[in-house]
């Protein structure tokens, strides 16, 4: 989603084209022309400026605050609306208007505070001229205050609890807003800027506008810490020239906090930052005289810095890099028209809300007739198909029923075969049962089976009374005869406990039984039983 804004400032018409990605704002175009050369040549990304979002400032625009209870959506629009009403009748011309409420700062005050701006039509046509001469349109306006509010909570280092004063200086106008954490307490724009100062000192040289500008360029420092320092005579004299009209700007700021005071009730209200940017924001000395006035720091706001540039053309770059503090207003249009989240306040000029009207209810009426026609189109195909379809339907139940006998006798002969298939592994397993149990005895006999004794016989058999589960049991039997003079009968003994303890044995949960040994002192017969437990 992209977005295209136009600020038309004292010196110069910015515009600036962005893109929002899956990792934040990119700028994808960039472009500055003087304002005396008009806007012909202002293409941001080398695109005309089309339903871009442009600023407002200076007499262009007022802004008024009104309290009101906490009411539904229908009723403040109605109550706007009377308010725009009386407006216009008093200023005796037609105006156009935005309101948005402003985050409570007291929940329990019971009351709304809104925020209405409103311009005059004739500035909203002749801002759209401008935009015209690029080959542009203009979608909304937007109060200047408000975009630098915007670029601050998009791109800027918000901090929680901090109370922050936004100040645009622009040539002509300075644009302020009140912030406290991501919430706007007070936003005003006022006359004054950079212009103030060149007056000043083209009033105390006789010079021209322009040459009072190259001398406040080149010689002024409004720095307190400069007094008595000056790098020459000319430096200080222009600057005592321009030192009353710079305490304009310190006036602004001071009274936008009383302002503030006032609307939001806070009492105890003070700054704890000032971030400026516009192009007299780079003004030699005018921090330092901020920051001693208004005993708080005070720095330059360069929201590009955490801003992907990657894509601006070679020539939009190096533009943008000499005005990154004039490009912030136009910034803050911009994502303002890409990001929903962000704080709203647009005005429509009465051309543009109309077509806005016209094209929703074009499309509304478009839609409506469309699905129409696709219903009777729909019905008409339903009735003429009817026949054919159950054609169909009958044919494919008739094929699908075929097709249901063949897998059901498929299915009865698979059935067949498996219950042959189980049974041939049931007589295996029955017969795999007892000789793996023999196979266990065979070992365990092998391995321990003395000199002195031999097996006669070996028989295996499965036993188990009523339905209780059939357990394999090994009969072995055997002779013995003395060999080396050792008794016969302790060697039998001896064997059949290490019989016992055999681990084949133990393991398959067997227990071997030795039946009364039969013969004399020299010979011996003997019989072994062993039933399998349940790990056989």
């Amino acid at each position: 989603m992209a977005g295209v804004a136009i600020d038309i400032g004292g010196h110069s018409i910015k515009s600036i084209s962005v893109k929002a990605t899956k990792h934040g704002i990119k700028v994808i175009g960039f472009a500055a022309v003087p304002v005396d050369e008009g806007a012909a040549n202002l293409r941001p990304g080398g695109q005309p400026p089309k339903n871009a979002v442009c600023g407002l400032s200076g007499r262009d625009m007022n802004l008024r605050y009104s309290q009101v209870p906490p009411t539904p959506d229908w009723q403040l629009k109605n109550l706007m609306d009377l308010e725009i009403q009386d407006l216009a009748q008093q200023s005796g011309g037609s105006l156009s208007a935005d309101y948005n409420l402003l985050p409570s700062v007291d929940a329990e005050a019971g009351v709304d505070t809104v925020l209405l701006a409103l311009a005059r039509d004739e500035s909203l046509e002749r801002m759209a001229g401008i935009v015209s001469e690029a080959s542009g349109s203009v979608a909304a306006f937007t109060p200047n205050c408000i975009a630098l509010y915007n670029a601050y909570l998009k791109c800027g280092p918000v901090e929680e609890d901090v109370v922050v004063c936004l100040a645009n200086i622009g040539h002509e106008t300075i644009d302020l807003a009140l912030v406290r954490g991501q919430d706007l307490l007070f936003a005003r724009n006022l006359s004054g800027g950079g212009k103030v100062l060149d007056d000043a000192i083209a009033a105390a040289f006789n010079v021209s506008e322009r040459k009072a500008e190259t001398l406040k360029r080149d010689l002024l420092d409004l720095d307190p810490q400069s007094r008595g320092n000056f790098a020459s005579g000319q430096a200080e004299k222009v600057t005592m020239a321009a030192g009353g009209a710079a305490n304009a700007i310190v006036a602004a700021i001071q009274s936008s906090v009383a302002f503030c005071k006032v609307q939001t009730k806070i009492a105890d209200l003070k700054l704890d930052k000032v971030l400026l940017s516009g192009g007299s924001a780079r003004l030699r000395g005018l921090r330092g005289m901020l920051r001693e006035a208004l005993r708080c720091p005070v720095d330059l706001f360069d929201p590009f810095e955490n801003l992907d540039l990657s894509a601006l053309p070679a020539g939009d770059a190096e533009q943008l890099q000499q005005m990154r503090s004039e490009a912030v207003i136009a910034l803050g249009l911009a994502v303002a028209s890409v990001d929903a989240t962000l704080y709203s306040l647009e005005i429509l000029p009465a051309a543009v809300e109309k077509r806005r009207r016209f094209q929703q209810r074009m499309v509304f009426n478009i839609a409506a007739a469309a699905f129409a026609i696709v219903l009777l189109v729909l019905y008409a195909k339903d009735r003429k198909a009817g026949v054919e379809s159950a054609a169909k339907a009958l044919n494919l139940v008739t094929r699908d029923w075929s097709q249901k006998q063949d897998v059901d006798k498929q299915a009865q002969a698979i059935v067949e075969e498996n219950l042959q298939g189980r049974a041939v592994v049931d007589h295996l397993a029955q017969q795999a049962v007892p000789l793996h149990g023999a196979l266990r005895v065979l070992r365990a006999v092998t391995a321990n089976l003395p000199p002195q004794l031999w097996l006669t016989k070996v028989a295996v058999e499965m036993r188990g009374a009523g339905n209780a589960e059939k357990r394999p049991v090994v009969e072995v039997k055997g002779r013995g005869k003395e060999l080396d003079g050792a008794n016969i009968s302790n060697v039998l003994l001896e064997f059949s406990q290490r019989l016992k303890k055999d681990p084949l044995l133990l393991e398959a949960g067997a227990v071997p039984q030795l039946s009364t040994p039969a013969g004399g002192d020299s010979t011996v017969e003997f019989t072994f039983t062993i039933e399998f437990g349940g790990k056989s």
